[in-house]
């Protein structure tokens, strides 16, 4: 089981990131969906960037609270985004061909 620390800051644009650092599996994607949607449906940021440069891991779950804070913030017309993946992360999202829906290159990773 990982563990995940979440935390967020608005940028001067409006934009809010949510920086995430640790392990995204089953004991901590509740707690990232949460915060997710809860930016997006409270806040109604210009956009939202997941910021994943200090994420070690990630599982189905994780990927699915991605997915979660994603669809939250298309039915509001929030910009979603995943930035800073690192290989591993990129190469999951790469494999379940979300890297475009998540608004990232095809090349990163």
């Amino acid at each position: 089981m990982g563990d995940a620390l979440l935390s967020t800051r608005r940028l001067a644009d409006g934009t809010v990131v949510v920086e995430i650092r640790g392990e995204l599996d089953s004991a901590t994607a509740d707690q990232l969906r949460d915060m997710l949607v809860d930016t997006v449906t409270r806040f109604r940021p210009v956009r939202v960037q997941a910021d994943m440069m200090h994420v070690t891991f990630i599982d189905s779950t994780g990927i699915g609270a991605l997915a979660a804070g994603r669809n939250a913030a298309r039915a509001l017309g929030v910009r979603f985004e995943v930035h800073n993946p690192g290989p591993f992360v990129a190469s999951q999202l790469r494999m379940l061909g979300l890297l475009d829906a998540f608004g990232l290159d095809p090349a990163t990773g």
